[in-house]
C-alpha cells in the first residue's frame, strides 16, 4: 500500500522553505555587512595608521538589499576613504530606473553609520 501526503501538510511545508528562505537572505546579508573589512593605510610617521572601511562592500550589501527588497537593480556608490571609526556616518547614492515610463533615473541617498571599529555598518535610505 502506497501512502500519499494530505495537500495541507505539502502546502504548510512550502510556506515553511518560503520563511526561511527570508531568513537565509537576511542572515546572507547580515553576514555581508559585518564582512566588510577594512584596508589599513601605511604611514612612515609615528601617527598611527588609520584603518579605513572598505566601502565597496557597503556598496555591494546596499545593492543586494535594493535587489532583494524592492527587485530593482541599481549602481550604487559610496565614498572611497572613511575611517572605520564606531559613530562615522556618510553617504552612498543609489541610482535606479524608474518602474513606470518615462523610466527615469531615481537616486537615493542611504546613510551609513559605522557601529564598531571591526567594519559592522548599517544603512538606511532616506
Amino acid at each position: 500500500m502506497h501512502l500519499q501526503t494530505p495537500p495541507s501538510r505539502i502546502a504548510r511545508a512550502v510556506r515553511i522553505r518560503r520563511g526561511s528562505a527570508g531568513t537565509v537572505i537576511a542572515i546572507a546579508c547580515a553576514a555581508l555587512i559585518s564582512a566588510c573589512g577594512s584596508s589599513h593605510s601605511s604611514t612612515t610617521n609615528s601617527t598611527p595608521a588609520t584603518t579605513n572601511l572598505n566601502t565597496a562592500h557597503v556598496a555591494l550589501s546596499i545593492k543586494q538589499s535594493i535587489l532583494t527588497q524592492r527587485h530593482l537593480k541599481a549602481k550604487v556608490v559610496c565614498p572611497a576613504a572613511v575611517p572605520q571609526e564606531k559613530g562615522n556616518t556618510f553617504e552612498c547614492t543609489a541610482t535606479t530606473r524608474g518602474v513606470k515610463p518615462p523610466f527615469a533615473r531615481i537616486k537615493t541617498p542611504f546613510v551609513v553609520t559605522v557601529q564598531n571599529d571591526k567594519g559592522f555598518v548599517t544603512y538606511a535610505g532616506k
